[in-house]
């Protein structure tokens, strides 16, 4: 049987792609189109997460882990943008683009330390540790 999650999921994919369709019909400037692409990437990766996080359902995946995959993925596709939309500008002997780059992977890197805690504190937690 499929789970929910995975039905939830197909759903917000084939949704996005139709989106992604509709949207490449319509003349558009570089930057909506670059938004539009962080819409689409932040459908496909978190959109399912962010359904089931708002009704509060568990499924396969904690609520709470849910809310904080959904605010990484936010975090690093805002950067993404950022990075894409704007002109680099030289901080020293950086760019901006390498200062957004690096803040990505800092995001990124922490939600795996976030989680990689809860879950140990959750297993312990169960064993009375």
């Amino acid at each position: 049987m499929v789970s929910r999650d995975t039905t939830v999921h197909l759903t917000v994919v084939t949704l996005a792609l139709a989106g992604l369709a509709a949207l490449t019909r319509l003349p558009s400037e570089p930057a909506v189109t670059a938004v539009a692409l962080v819409g689409y990437n932040g459908a496909v990766l978190a959109g399912a997460h962010l359904y089931l996080a708002w009704r509060g359902e568990d499924g396969l995946v904690p609520v709470a882990s849910r809310w904080r995959f959904v605010a990484a993925v936010a975090a690093v596709l805002t950067l993404a943008a950022l990075a894409v939309l704007t002109d680099p500008v030289s901080l020293g002997p950086v760019t901006s683009d390498a200062v957004l780059g690096g803040a990505g992977a800092a995001v990124a890197l922490g939600y795996l330390v976030v989680e990689a805690r809860d879950g140990y504190r959750e297993s312990t937690a169960e064993n009375g540790l």
